[in-house]
Formats: C-alpha cells, structure tokens, sequence
C-alpha cells in the first residue's frame, strides 16, 4: 500500500544548496527536475533545503560548510513519516533515516554522505574504512529494530583502484 502511494524517488549530490549561482532552489530547471518526485535524497548539501509541498528532513554539519544531507518528502506522504536519530560519534559523515509507515508497511530510507578521502575537513575523518563500519552499524540496527523494506541512498565516495 505504502509503495503504492511512492511514485518515485529520486537521489542526487548537489555539492551546495547556496551554489556560485544562487540558491538551487531558486532555479526552475533544479525545481522541475527534483520536484517530480515524492522523496528526493540530498547530499552536499551544506544547508537545509526547503521546497513548497514538501517536509524537509535535515542532518547538517555544525561547522555549516560542506557535507550535509536533506530528505524531502511530498507532504502527502510526510504525515507516515518519522526520522530516526542516527548520531555518529566521530561526526565524519551525515547520515538520516526516515521511516514511513502505513498499515502495517515500512519502508526505511537512509541518505548519506561520506566525505571523499581527500577531503579537506578540519580534523574529520574521510571516507575511511570507518565510514562504511558506521553505516554498516546503521544498516545492521535499522534491520534488527524494524521489517520493511530498507533503502540506502547517498554519496558514498567509494573508489576501485587507484
């Protein structure tokens, strides 16, 4: 039921909601494109993100630079939804869970962020072998705790080879 009421999701890395040309949601291309979704998945974004018609979701850096991820979830949808606390304690990736749930149906959406390995973040970790232990912890709780279907979004950072 809960699926059937999700039309679509959509995941992107828009590295700055305050991007060199202003603010993206203040471009009509970035609106149309993003808003023809019921969950949208942000990372990079560096700032909360608000959109007419949807509940915005938000785990920031506290230095306010860099990193960050937002979900936005169509506000028809956004009265079966709740976030689920995820507190890391090295604060070197952004991570947030929203949970809908509808009748008995569950579904789990993560959206993170992993900083690259040459990030240039003061004193935080980069995307280590860490990183993915945490989200590993994450994914491994969400699990235990509740059924459902489980989605994982984001920008990982993740590279094969050299």
């Amino acid at each position: 039921l809960l699926l059937l009421a999700m039309e679509s999701i959509i995941s992107w890395n828009i590295a700055n909601a305050n991007g060199l040309l202003g603010r993206k949601t203040d471009d009509p291309d970035f609106v149309k494109i993003i808003s023809s979704s019921d969950i949208i998945c942000l990372q990079e974004t560096g700032d909360e993100v608000r959109l007419p018609g949807y509940e915005s979701f938000s785990n920031l850096r506290k230095s306010g630079k860099g990193g960050g991820v937002t979900t936005l979830v169509r506000r028809h949808l956004a009265n079966y939804c709740t976030t689920l606390e995820q507190r890391l304690p090295d604060g070197s990736m952004n991570i947030i869970v929203t949970k809908l749930s509808l009748q008995g149906d569950i579904i789990l959406i993560i959206n993170t962020y992993i900083p690259p390995s040459n990030s240039k973040g003061k004193g935080l970790p980069n995307c280590s072998l860490k990183n993915f232990e945490n989200l590993h912890k994450v994914v491994s709780n969400l699990r235990e705790d509740n059924s459902g279907l489980l989605l994982l979004f984001g920008d990982l950072n993740a590279r094969l080879g050299s």
